[in-house]
């Protein structure tokens, strides 16, 4: 090896750590089964410009950042793309191109770009299938065994405590598949492999041999090729660093995978060796190179879409306050700002038009972690970017987690005597005709469909037994000063420090559906996957407590002695709302009746708008009952749309706004910045939600632009592996990250329309540039185009839109 163009270990191994370090830092976290949320899939990218990434993703791993320009097309021939938007977007991108020449080059899809060419995919036996492959579903199956979470009956015969590579290295050599594979002398090469994985991989990158200039694309590219597995050892690192720890999973993980190459290339001649290394240099020379024909069209056509789409969006924005028929409110009810509620909210303040809606981040503002009763493992309930500092501990009748216990003890029991050595084969037999009234059951959708992990093994009337009370992270509990910031905190986030309504309601959301291994992601992302009620009934008892109250109103926030906050649950796949721990004295009957008769009737016709979408033929009469079958539904594979469709967050006063239907496309977070003196609400709003609404959007996107790569294929061959740990798709290959299809696309057009997120904020432009400025998070997302920042003027006008950082008439 060439120490003059090779990076060498024994020469500069700092040097090397540190791009294994910068690699793994590419890739983006996912997170396991009960607590699945959105992910921005590019996160390890955001440090470059959008465009320069998907030219990167193209080059290496093959994968696609733009949608097919049939999508387009389609959209310029209907006109919902205009002449105007295309010419615009041609500007914006400063690419002198013609609107005719941009049409014509819609017509055609891009030739794709030839990926970098790995060592597993390319050295092969003739007539076999790619021993990437293999190596894939080799790998795979070691790490479901070694991730298990339960459900494995039997476990591998490692040593746990071991690192993740040596763990590998001991499975690998009593695995005897890789024969049958072709590979006849891994298990004897795998003995000159050292044993401690920063030895290996010195090993493995000698026995390579790659050049310094290919070294870094080629580490990123094999990563990816593992990529599932690789975002959920991302999210054991992110877990790690959240405690101030550290975790070696990802990058011992790239050193098995460096491994696999290393004796793959050992069984090779050398003539074959030789003709992958001009594969390598054939595609090095080809990196970057670009053809006089070839233009920015793919940019043009996104951004010209998502012009369109801002011009719909600002166009319904009031000018003034007045007309909205809301001066006191009778009834207040703050809802997650997911944008499910956007539906939910517009019906609901048609139905009782003195009542006014608040959107806020669903764990309104309790950054707690949940503990059920005799339990120790907690479960957080705020934004993953965040750490808890408060805990939810679970109260009630000790009889009630008893006898929840031992149901789920029971479960467990019969489903491993299910599934044992010794039963299985007689299982059917024996007990075989006992599963048809169920089997019945779940085809008629007669069974309460299943309960996320917080209410597992309950009955309803118990779960109303059992109460989240407030404590300290160290398990003593709060003070009353401790209280009244936290009180005072969620108030002023939710713009609550004046003009209190009789009932305000905290509404939290979730999801009821069956056998659905990612309802956890149809359950609020601000509460980590979890549903929203936890949050709600902590944040309503605080705010009820009369000694909180007191200091709150020493803050300058008097809430009047006759209003009463009130937690409840909106199900996003029945859209039912569900009123939790209603007090039993100082709620005004007559309003509480009024505001739950407006809930039902706004439930009803939100129902009647998802069911168009969802299914034509249903009429009006049957909607109830069909959207609640959906749920209960085993074979049903929409029972609702999640957020697909997600497009703009906009940040404003929700008068702004109020009557405008935005087709639950939009995150709405009320907001006022004449109430926000030092703008430190503003900048919670930008670096949280705004953030997480990011996230959610890219998630969405990446999935439906690339669902082979960036999506988790179809549902109806997911198979749970590792317990809760995440899906396959079949029974092999990698762990897939993402969306299914079916989340997606409802079989003949895209639900979801893939733009990036256009976010509307009502503040002054020097308060925006400095919390832009302020945190390299946000400053990446808006300088290099992964979300685009519209800024909303006094007179409701969208004029100015953030780029290349500086503002700009839009």
């Amino acid at each position: 090896m060439s120490t003059s163009t090779h990076i060498s270990s024994r020469q500069n191994p700092q040097a090397l750590l540190s791009l294994i370090e910068e690699t793994c830092r590419k890739i983006a976290p996912v997170w396991p089964l009960d607590s699945f949320v959105a992910v921005n899939p590019y996160l390890g990218l955001i440090d470059r410009p959008f465009t320069e990434v998907g030219n990167y993703l193209a080059e290496t791993t093959g994968e696609y950042l733009y949608m097919d320009r049939a999508w387009f097309a389609k959209k310029i021939i209907t006109g919902e793309i205009k002449v105007s938007d295309l010419t615009e977007a041609a500007n914006q991108i400063k690419c002198d191109v013609d609107v005719n020449t941009i049409k014509q080059a819609a017509q055609c899809e891009p030739t794709p770009k030839k990926p970098l060419p790995l060592l597993a995919l390319e050295l092969n036996r003739r007539d076999a299938p790619p021993f990437l492959a293999f190596v894939t579903d080799q790998i795979s199956g070691y790490l479901a065994a070694h991730y298990d979470r339960g459900q494995a009956l039997w476990h591998m015969p490692c040593e746990a405590e071991k690192r993740l590579y040596s763990s590998w290295r001991q499975y690998t050599l009593i695995d005897r598949s890789s024969g049958a594979a072709g590979l006849k002398g891994v298990r004897k090469n795998l003995l000159c492999v050292p044993e401690h994985s920063e030895d290996a991989l010195s090993w493995a990158l000698a026995q390579i041999d790659l050049p310094e200039e290919q070294l870094a694309d080629y580490l990123f590219a094999t990563l990816k090729s593992i990529g599932g597995w690789a975002s959920y050892c991302r999210y054991l690192l992110w877990q790690a660093e959240l405690q101030g720890e550290q975790n070696d999973d990802l990058r011992d993980l790239m050193v098995i995978r460096l491994v696999w190459d290393a004796l793959i290339l050992m069984e090779m001649d050398e003539p074959t060796r030789q003709r992958w290394r001009l594969k390598m240099s054939e595609w090095q020379r080809q990196r970057g190179f670009q053809s006089n024909e070839e233009m920015p069209i793919d940019e043009i056509l996104l951004t010209a879409a998502e012009i369109s789409f801002r011009r719909k969006v600002a166009s319904g924005f009031k000018s003034n306050p007045e007309g909205v028929p809301v001066a006191t409110p009778t009834v207040q009810a703050a809802f997650c700002i997911d944008v499910r509620s956007e539906v939910f909210r517009r019906h609901l303040e048609a139905s009782m038009p003195n009542l006014e809606t608040i959107g806020f981040a669903g764990f309104f503002g309790v950054p707690v972690e949940y503990c059920r009763l005799d339990e120790s493992y907690t479960r957080t309930h705020m934004p993953v970017l965040l750490k808890p500092v408060f805990r939810a501990q679970q109260v009630g009748d000790k009889a009630i987690a008893e006898r929840q216990h031992a149901r789920l003890s029971r479960t467990a029991t019969w489903k491993q005597f299910k599934l044992s050595a010794a039963s299985c084969f007689t299982f059917v037999e024996s007990a075989g005709l006992s599963y048809v009234p169920r089997l019945f059951a779940d085809t008629l959708g007669w069974h309460r469909p299943s309960l996320p992990p917080d209410e597992a093994g309950l009955t309803a009337k118990e779960r109303s037994q059992l109460h989240p009370a407030l404590i300290g992270a160290n398990g003593g509990a709060l003070s009353e000063q401790e209280k009244i910031k936290l009180a005072e905190g969620m108030l002023r986030g939710l713009g609550l420090i004046d003009r209190f309504a009789r009932i305000i309601l905290l509404a939290g959301h979730g999801t009821s559906t069956t056998n659905n291994p990612h309802r956890a992601g149809l359950d609020c992302g601000a509460c980590a996957g979890q549903t929203g009620e936890v949050s709600a009934r902590v944040a309503a008892a605080l705010l009820n407590e009369s000694a909180v109250r007191l200091g709150l109103a020493g803050k300058g926030i008097h809430i009047s002695r006759d209003t009463r906050f009130i937690a409840a649950l909106h199900d996003t796949t029945t859209d039912q709302m569900s009123l939790l721990d209603v007090p039993t004295t100082g709620v005004d009957p007559v309003i509480l009746k009024a505001v739950t008769q407006a809930l039902e009737q706004a439930g009803e016709l939100t129902r009647l708008e998802r069911l168009v979408t969802l299914d034509k033929q249903v009429d009006q009469q049957s909607a109830a009952r069909h959207v609640i079958h959906r749920g209960r539904d085993w074979s049903q594979v929409r029972p609702e749309w999640g957020l697909a469709g997600n497009g703009a967050f906009i940040a404003a006063p929700r008068w702004r706004t109020r009557g405008l239907d935005l087709h639950g496309r939009a995150f709405l977070h009320d907001y006022d910045w004449r109430k926000d003196p030092d703008f430190g609400v503003l900048t919670l709003i930008m670096t949280a939600p705004l953030v997480v609404a990011s996230w959610i959007n890219l998630q969405y996107y990446g999935s439906t632009v690339d669902n082979e790569r960036l999506g988790c294929g179809n549902k109806v061959l997911h198979n749970v592996v590792g317990g809760l740990v995440g899906v396959l798709e079949g029974n092999s290959g990698d762990l897939r990250i993402g969306l299914s299809l079916q989340s997606l696309h409802n079989g003949e057009t895209w639900r979801h329309e893939p733009l990036r997120l256009n976010a509307f904020i009502e503040a002054p432009t020097d308060a925006l540039d400095r919390i832009i400025q302020d945190h390299p998070m946000l400053r990446q997302l808006v300088d290099n185009h992964w979300l685009n920042l519209c800024q909303i003027d006094e007179e409701g006008s969208v004029k100015r839109r953030f780029a290349n950082g500086d503002w700009r008439e839009e």
